[in-house]
């Protein structure tokens, strides 16, 4: 083998390296993202300290980061996925994919529209939103489309 080939085969081996190192530092990044975004949910109470009532719900909505606003992975900027339940303050929903975004999101809901909101917990492939917009204009929103719905605390 030839000077050449050899520093060819070596500057390979420290490429290949590099990009191993890469995709481990991602693995690392996202594992550290994940169990940041569980331990919000210990900070944020229980279904008991809730100030409004939830309704259940079978709802598709898409959730994304706000333009114009930071976001940890641009390929990671919008997920779909089905609310659960929802109040007059928040959501929770079963996101199809990932999604690390805490700050600055926009919940599409058909019929219902935008509504921005905070990521503050997660679990799996459930997460927890909190509206950002007066609850009194969610809760009318809401009655919209469930005539039954009332704001009687839970």
């Amino acid at each position: 083998m030839s000077v050449y080939e050899r520093l060819v085969c070596a500057e390979n081996s420290v490429i290949a390296k590099q990009r191993t190192d890469m995709i481990i530092a991602k693995d690392i990044k996202k594992m550290l993202r994940a169990l940041d975004v569980e331990s919000d949910h210990k900070k944020t109470g229980s279904a008991k300290d809730r100030k409004y009532r939830r309704a259940e719900v079978m709802w598709p909505a898409t959730i994304q980061a706000e333009r114009g606003h930071a976001c940890l992975h641009e390929e990671e900027r919008e997920v779909t996925g089905i609310i659960k339940d929802i109040s007059a303050n928040g959501a929770r929903i079963d996101v199809n994919g990932l999604f690390f975004e805490k700050n600055n999101l926009l919940l599409n809901i058909p019929n219902l529209g935008a509504v921005r909101c905070d990521l503050v917990w997660r679990r799996g492939n459930k997460i927890g939103l909190q509206f950002s917009e007066d609850p009194k204009k969610i809760l009318e929103k809401l009655q919209e489309f469930i005539p039954e719905f009332d704001n009687t605390t839970p």
